[in-house]
């Protein structure tokens, strides 16, 4: 968390920095002392609003693998005949079985969802 933090502000500081000094139409007319607290104030927000951005990507992750999950369902359906989902509401809770499945054991594997 604290690395989280450090490496937060540092983006700050250190990415309006870079910006000022080498992308052209990007001026800071203060000292360096107000370029620090800009950097770290805009550090600040970077991290307010990080988790909102893995709450975000979560969300996209778990829609694709449902998606991935579905058509694959529905092709595996029809390559093995013995399995047999009748209807939309069997594929899709299948689908919403095998998301929670992946999402709880991606906790105990080393990769995430």
């Amino acid at each position: 968390m604290l690395q989280t933090i450090v490496v937060s502000l540092l983006a700050g500081v250190g990415g309006l920095w870079l910006a000022t000094r080498f992308i052209p139409g990007v001026a800071f007319a203060g000292s360096w002392q107000e370029l620090l607290m800009a950097g770290l104030a805009l550090g600040v927000v970077l991290i307010i609003v990080r988790p909102f951005i893995g709450l975000i990507s979560l969300f996209l992750r778990l829609l694709i693998l449902g998606a991935v999950s579905f058509a694959a369902l529905w092709v595996l359906q029809l390559v093995f005949p013995q399995l047999n989902l009748q209807g939309l509401i069997p594929l899709l809770s299948t689908t919403g079985a095998v998301i929670g499945i992946s999402f709880v054991l991606s906790f105990f594997g080393k990769g995430k969802l």
